[in-house]
């Protein structure tokens, strides 16, 4: 029965090993679902902005008006 506190200490290194991994386990998964949410809302976003530029209109651009502003451009002949 020498031998008991030898099978402790080894009993209390291995739940303490345990625990430690456990601990880091729930850190990683926790910034994993975090990272996943952050995915999530992204894509959620991106399918909204695709939505949006499917259902809006072909808009033409504005005829450039040249420096002036509000003349057209004139060339020279």
């Amino acid at each position: 029965m020498d031998n008991l506190e030898y099978l402790f200490a080894g009993f209390a290194v291995f739940w303490a090993g345990l625990f430690v991994y456990l601990l880091w386990l729930q850190a990683r998964l926790r910034s994993v679902q975090q990272e996943l949410a952050r995915l999530e809302e992204r894509l959620a976003e991106y399918e909204e902005a695709e939505a949006a530029s499917a259902r809006a209109p072909a808009v033409m651009p504005a005829p450039d008006r040249g420096a002036g502003g509000g003349e057209p451009a004139r060339y020279p002949q």
